[in-house]
């Protein structure tokens, strides 16, 4: 058997052992070194990167879900960090949830994700606070992140496990404060336009933000619209979720 057909065998068994069999000329008892090895070091990463969701499981579910995706997961990332995002994908893609697995499980794998994300993200431009909010071009910064959530995330344990999703949706900023610290911020409907329309334009202008806003909220007027805007940005500017270029 050539190398390469070697190669891919063992591979193939060490991902899922129980369809793929050992090459012959390996013993299993150092096989099993191998199979123990790589398993336990992606579930120690999952483990770490998901402890609450971790925690909703039984030790045999939990391992079943693991091993689902270890075994039929294509990772596109060779870095170890990038393994919770790799797990989320699955579960997003892949993954068929089983009757015993929670509704709100891909929601709650991708918030545990975000903060992982948010920590290791880097800035790619250079940024500087802004001064004047009404005339200078506004970013949302590269260390932050807006989600939405059907399901209360920020909540659920153990102990508080929801059947059905909220009536309206939970907005949330995560990001990094000046201690490269992850934050949590709850937003509000209006908080979430203004940072919406920030991401969408690089370099958003106060003045287009308001007319955008005032576009779908017309019971305000434009004046009260600019108000509330600027008490905002006001906020997310002094979190650096908001910033200029330098």
């Amino acid at each position: 058997m050539h190398f390469k057909e070697v190669q891919a065998q063992f591979s193939a068994h060490i991902r899922d052992p129980e369809n793929n069999t050992c090459p012959s000329d390996i013993e299993d008892r150092r096989m099993g070194i191998y199979r123990d090895l790589f398993f336990n070091n992606v579930n120690g990463f999952l483990e770490s990167g998901f402890p609450v969701l971790r925690s909703i499981y039984q030790d045999d579910m939990w391992l079943a879900l693991v091993r689902s995706f270890f075994a039929r997961h294509q990772a596109h990332s060779p870095y170890f960090v990038d393994i919770s995002k790799e797990f989320v994908t699955f579960l997003a893609q892949e993954y068929e949830p089983l009757d015993t697995d929670p509704a709100f499980l891909i929601e709650l794998a991708h918030y545990e994700w975000v903060e992982l994300a948010v920590a290791t993200a880097k800035e790619t431009r250079r940024y500087r606070p802004v001064v004047d909010i009404a005339r200078e071009p506004l970013y949302f910064s590269d260390c932050a992140q807006v989600v939405c959530y059907h399901y209360p995330v920020q909540t659920i344990s153990v102990q508080h496990q929801p059947q059905q999703p909220d009536e309206v949706p939970s907005y949330i900023c995560v990001y990094r404060d000046t201690d490269d610290e992850v934050q949590f911020l709850a937003l509000n409907a209006m908080t979430a336009l203004l940072l919406d329309g920030i991401q969408q334009q690089d370099g958003a202008l106060f003045s287009d933000l308001c007319a955008a806003i005032y576009e779908q909220a017309p019971h305000f007027t434009l004046v009260q619209i600019e108000q509330g805007a600027k008490q905002i940005l006001s906020e997310l500017v002094q979190r650096r979720i908001v910033l200029t270029l330098d």
